[in-house]
This record gives C-alpha cells, structure tokens and sequence, in this order.
C-alpha cells in the first residue's frame, strides 16, 4: 500500500449519516453507528456520526423523522406513504448548518433519497466533499454510480457492478461490522432473564414485522405446520404498517409467538436464549443480522440470496429456497433432528468470526476512505480474502 507521510497533515473530516438512527435500530442504522465506534480513535480521520435522534456520541439533526406527529399526518392524509423520504429530506436540511461549519471532507451514507440531496448542495453551495455511497438497501451499482465511490456489502455485488461496466477504482467492498459477545450467557440463563419458556424450542428471526421484505408471514404459515406445543417464535423486530395483520395470521394459525423490540444487550439475550436463526428474506445486500446470530452461536436459515452466501459460504447446510412452499418447514424439522445443535452453531460461528474480523475491517474501512480523498495513490483491494 502506498500511503502518503501523514505528518503535519490534518485528519481527513469524515461525516458518517444516517438519519433514521436514534429512532430506528435496524440495519443502516446500527451498521453506520457501529463503523463511528470502530474508528473514532483512528488518528488519520476525524469522524463524526450525525444522526436524526438521539444516540450516544453522535450529533442529532433537526428532521421530522419517519413515527414523527408530522410523518403520521401525512400519510393519513396520503401525502407520503412511509414517511423515509420525508425523514431523510428535513434530515438534509438540518445537515446543511453542519455542512458550512464541520466542512466534511468525505461523506459515507447509505441513503438514497439523502444522497440525491447532498449532490444537489454540492451543486448548489459549491462543497467540494467527496461521497461514497454504500449501497445497503441495495438500491443497485446504476443508482450508486451518480456517486464518487461506491461501496458493496459483499464480493457478489461488487462483480455484478464491474461487469456491467462500473470502474473498479471506484469500488470497495465493505461489509458491515459485526459485534461480538463480550460473554457467554448459557441458554437457561438467557431464557429466565428474558422470560422465555425453558422447554421450548425457540426459533429467532430478527427483522421488521412485515411481509413485503422480510416476509414474516411466510415464517408464520411454515412454523404453523410445525409441532406447536413445541415450538416458540421469537422475532425481535419493530412494527411496520402490516404488522397488526400478522399478528391477527399468527393468532389463527395458533401460533406461541413472543413479538418484542430489545435493546442492543437484551437482543444478545435473545440470541442466546434461541435455538434456530431463521430470516425468511429472498434479498439482502448483507444481512447483517445472519452475522449477530452466527457469532452467538445459531445454526442459520436463510434464501441463498448473495448476502447470506457472502457470510455462511455457498456450501452452508442452511441455505435452502425459501420462496417456496414448505422448504422452510422441511428445514426446521432437520435441525430438529440434529443430535447436538450446539455444535452445529459453533462451527457456524467460527466461519463468521474468522471472516468479520473487527480490526482488519475497520483498517480496511479508513484505508478506502483515506483513498477516496486522495490521502492514497493507491487503491485498497477490492476483494475480501
């Protein structure tokens, strides 16, 4: 790596942005918040998190955010639908006082409709801030191209890009980073503290409560066909606008299902309490939740979509097509013929915990930034070993 001699040179200024953080405690949010606590001491960047709510250690931005009184009054008036794009706008104009003052050097976000914004003021005031947009949602390497750089959560994403065309000297791969568990919590201690039913097969999905991406109704039509005086579904998630229909389905179909929102230290609880990762999803730039339940020890079941094969391998046992019908079932049901899951979820975390090495990652991360402003005349590689 040629990295140019840093004395005498100040740190490059870098705003890392995501405007539903604070509110929201999901993927773009968590992802961009835990990157902020991994390099905030890295003497090359001076980076700050600006956030539309309060979080700790980063800088809240006016904005009418998506659950806000205004947000709600718009879309009962069918103004907006879910209110992201109104968040992420006012989070814009809130940012543009931080724009003239903090004056950011390079600009990571994962947001689209932010983006679109902050190419405009660059426009418009004449900023001379560089972007890497890191393509989350994903919303595709076409839309992320309008960008200086792009960023992809896994090697799959980055070679569709490359193959149509995008310039790899504009790439990265940069998948999110992944919190360990400080400490082991055995499963009974977990459940008691939780309150979880000891003698319970208790399977774990952490995502939205919705159907048109995380496809929660799927999971519930599937455990149905399960033995339910055995089986507890955990899913940790939020409620979104079709969440009360799929409480009214888990209810029919006569389901034990616990629906909690947890904070950072009790969702590991919740891992740990589990004995089945499951995220029913046919789609995901990462997933970054199959990554929190790996490095706690879950066997996983996912769609082999590219993030889950980036994280688990193309050959994990877990992978199965979970856009058909009793694929997920018949699944389950092999994990609940495994004489010892312990060890199944062990080997599991191994792979994950040798791939998403905090320190290399974190290296990697403020290497490509330190690229993207010109600090480096040489490129960080693209691929991940």
């Amino acid at each position: 790596m040629d990295i140019l001699n840093y004395n005498n040179m100040k740190p490059v200024k870098l705003a890392l942005l995501t405007a539903g953080l604070g509110n929201i405690s999901r993927g773009f949010e968590m992802s961009t918040a835990n990157w902020y606590k991994a390099i905030k001491d890295k003497e090359e960047v001076d980076v700050r998190l600006f956030s539309g709510g309060s979080f700790p250690g980063a800088t809240k931005v006016w904005n009418w955010h998506r659950n806000s009184g205004v947000a709600a009054l718009l879309r009962k008036w069918k103004v907006i639908n879910d209110g992201v794009r109104l968040e992420q706008i006012t989070f814009s104009v809130g940012l543009l006082f931080h724009l003239f003052f903090y004056r950011p050097d390079v600009i990571w976000l994962k947001e689209a409709t932010l983006g679109d914004m902050l190419l405009r003021y660059r426009k418009i005031f004449g900023f001379k801030y560089k972007m890497v947009f890191c393509d989350g949602a994903p919303v595709g390497h076409r839309f992320a191209a309008r960008f200086d750089f792009m960023s992809f959560l896994n090697d799959y994403a980055l070679k569709e890009a490359i193959e149509d065309n995008a310039d790899p000297r504009r790439c990265s791969v940069t998948p999110n980073l992944t919190d360990f568990p400080s400490h082991i919590v055995s499963r009974d201690a977990a459940r008691e503290t939780l309150g979880i039913d000891p003698d319970r097969f208790v399977i774990i999905c952490v995502a939205a409560w919705n159907k048109h991406h995380k496809r929660i109704d799927y999971l519930l039509n599937e455990a149905a066909k399960l033995d339910k005086k055995k089986i507890t579904l955990l899913l940790c998630g939020q409620a979104e606008a079709d969440t009360d229909s799929l409480k009214e389905q888990a209810a029919k179909l006569e389901l034990d299902v616990l629906w909690r929102t947890y904070k950072l230290k009790d969702l590991s609880l919740a891992y740990f309490a589990s004995d089945l990762f499951v995220l029913p999803s046919l789609n995901e730039a990462l997933g970054s939740v199959i990554t929190e339940a790996a490095v706690h020890g879950l066997p996983a079941i996912c769609h082999p979509h590219n993030g889950a094969k980036f994280i688990l391998g193309e050959d994990y046992p877990g992978l199965t097509d979970l856009s058909a019908e009793n694929n997920l079932y018949n699944k389950i049901r092999e994990y609940q013929e495994i004489d010892d899951l312990n060890e199944e979820g062990a080997r599991t975390s191994a792979v994950v915990r040798a791939k998403f090495d905090k320190e290399k990652r974190s290296r990697e991360f403020v290497e490509f930034i330190l690229y993207a402003h010109g600090r480096h005349s040489v490129q960080p590689a693209n691929e991940l070993s």
